[in-house]
């Protein structure tokens, strides 16, 4: 029965699926993709490839990442994993290109209430299962998934050992679901009982991403609901309500929780005390110490990640690395000579920031076009929804108008620069920024489609 409404779009069965595909693993997403795929080569005659200026750049961006990894397999490091990860990232255009095949119809606000009462399902399992392992002293999930990081305090959630993503799934997935109930709350009901329940669910989406310790994902989350409170002007009142209880809680949870607080006392360390350090002193010898950088920061290994990016971005400034480059670049001898105490941590799999994964894996021609892309997309959306805010429209579209903000608002996030990050050019953590840029984009299309932008 619920999959009968999304007959005449298949794929937004896909944001039906995808959140809990997140939960299943990595198999789960790429079945969807493959669903995807099939949808594709179904309606390719249908979809019209060039429609607007991004077109251009998100095809020169991919057609470089494709080459780069093929240049560096010639030329240097052999790695044919890096040219099969190129090909295979083209799988996000897919769905970018599907968009353009979706009929905005009457049926349209009830798909979307559909997936959003069934993601909502996920995102609520994924913060009572964060809470039970929280408070379990044993710091078992309800799976019996325990996490085994340096630091076993780090939550995990149904994500599986070795994953401590939750507060990432939540502010990349779960905002736009949370925005849209804070919404439906606002403008479907207009009872205080109702609108007392928009802080709870606010409060308690914080707590929760406090309390897994991941705090680029805490930080993010704090600068997604401020831009959503300087944009949604009519919602100001909930939202300011729930950040002085926020606050509050915030403050108690770090008093009260040695782990968590020392998570922030140490970050405060990394970026502001010209004294802290936290190389091994072991490897980091007495005719190491030239090697210090000024520049406390840079010291640590995040910093060493970033160093070692620019250092490889130095060697191949136009098309970098090649997607999975840096893994195998960072490794090469002279990069030890990075100004970093922390030189002999300088290899990841990936820069640990989306900036200097674009500089390294994609050079200065490939940054060029994904980022102008990116640019367009947030510049372009940012003043559709500013010239939506001075119409009036009716409950259902500003609903609407509230999740393509909340899209947007993680987008932004997910790009502010002063951060550490996933990798852009991975299957998991690609997919959860790839699906709010196409939430975007079909929200942009619903108001074209119905004349109001």
């Amino acid at each position: 029965m619920l999959l009968e409404k999304f007959k005449q779009n298949p794929f937004l069965l896909a944001f039906l699926f995808f959140p809990i595909a997140f939960v299943i693993g990595q198999a789960a997403i790429s079945i969807i993709f493959v669903y995807l795929i099939i949808i594709f080569i179904k309606d390719f005659k249908k979809i019209k490839f060039i429609n607007n200026t991004e077109d251009y750049y998100l095809i020169f961006f991919f057609l470089i990442i494709i080459f780069s990894s093929i240049w560096n397999y010639f030329n240097e490091h052999k790695n044919f994993h890096s040219i099969l990860s190129s090909f295979l990232y083209i799988k996000f255009l897919i769905p970018y290109y599907l968009i353009r095949t979706v009929k905005i119809d009457n049926l349209f606000f009830e798909n979307l209430r559909k997936i959003f009462l069934f993601v909502s399902i996920v995102i609520l399992f994924v913060i009572i299962d964060t809470i039970f392992q929280h408070h379990n002293p044993s710091k078992l999930d309800l799976f019996g998934y325990r996490s085994t990081l340096d630091n076993a305090n780090r939550l995990t959630g149904p994500f599986g050992n070795d994953e401590a993503i939750p507060g990432s799934f939540l502010i990349k997935i779960g905002f736009v679901t949370l925005v849209y109930f804070n919404s439906y709350f606002f403008y479907k009901f207009k009872k205080k009982f109702y609108l007392a329940i928009i802080p709870i669910m606010n409060v308690i989406f914080l707590y929760v991403i406090l309390i897994t310790g991941e705090r680029i994902a805490f930080m993010m989350s704090i600068l997604a609901f401020s831009l959503l409170f300087i944009i949604l002007n009519k919602q100001k009142k909930n939202l300011f309500f729930s950040a002085i209880v926020s606050i509050l809680v915030i403050f108690f949870v770090i008093e009260k929780n040695p782990y968590i607080k020392s998570r922030y006392e140490v970050m405060g360390k990394f970026l502001f005390s010209k004294n802290y350090h936290s190389y091994d002193v072991a490897k980091v010898r007495e005719n190491h110490m030239h090697k210090k950088n000024s520049i406390n920061f840079f010291n640590n290994q995040w910093g060493a990640h970033y160093l070692t990016s620019l250092e490889i971005l130095k060697d191949k400034p136009f098309f970098g690395a090649g997607i999975k480059g840096f893994r195998m670049d960072c490794k090469k001898k002279e990069y030890e000579n990075i100004r970093s105490l922390s030189f002999y941590k300088r290899c990841s799999s990936h820069p640990h920031n989306i900036y200097f994964e674009f500089l390294s894996e994609t050079g200065l021609v490939g940054s060029f076009f994904i980022l102008t892309f990116l640019f367009i997309i947030i510049i372009k959306n940012y003043k559709l929804i500013t010239f939506l805010k001075k119409k009036k429209l009716n409950y259902e579209d500003q609903i609407i108008l509230s999740i393509y903000v909340a899209a947007l608002v993680v987008l932004i996030s997910i790009l502010w620069p002063i951060r550490s990050s996933g990798s852009f050019f991975s299957n998991f953590n690609g997919s959860m920024i790839w699906i709010n840029i196409y939430w975007i984009l079909l929200i942009e299309k619903y108001f074209k489609k119905n004349n109001k932008i």
